[in-house]
């Protein structure tokens, strides 16, 4: 399955340059998970990073966004004890919570 993705034509720029992208739907790894997205914040974090003036950390995905809320869509192997399926979570992430597949 495909996620739309909001992404920045030559990897930084001006809001100009933004872009919707297509791309696979992130598996949660071992303690993750996957959150359908209902809504995010862009601070400024986020705008230097889309100018290339912020370093993101190299775990980080190239899809802006770290404040989300949303629900519980599948979780890694070894889930974080006391979530579940379903469960409506907020919080900060190292980005990419400017998708939305659905």
């Amino acid at each position: 399955m495909l996620t739309l993705s909001q992404d920045v034509k030559g990897g930084k720029g001006s809001a100009d340059a933004l872009f919707i992208n297509k791309i696979p739907v992130p598996e949660p790894g071992e303690a993750q998970a996957l959150v359908k997205i209902k809504a995010f914040g862009l601070n400024r974090m986020d705008i230097l990073q889309r100018e290339g003036n912020y370093p993101v950390p190299p775990q980080a995905p190239s899809t802006m966004g770290v404040e989300f809320s949303g629900t519980i869509e599948k979780l890694g192997r070894n889930p974080e004890v006391g979530f579940k399926l379903g469960d409506e979570v907020f919080g900060l992430a190292y980005g990419g919570t400017l998708q939305y597949f659905g």
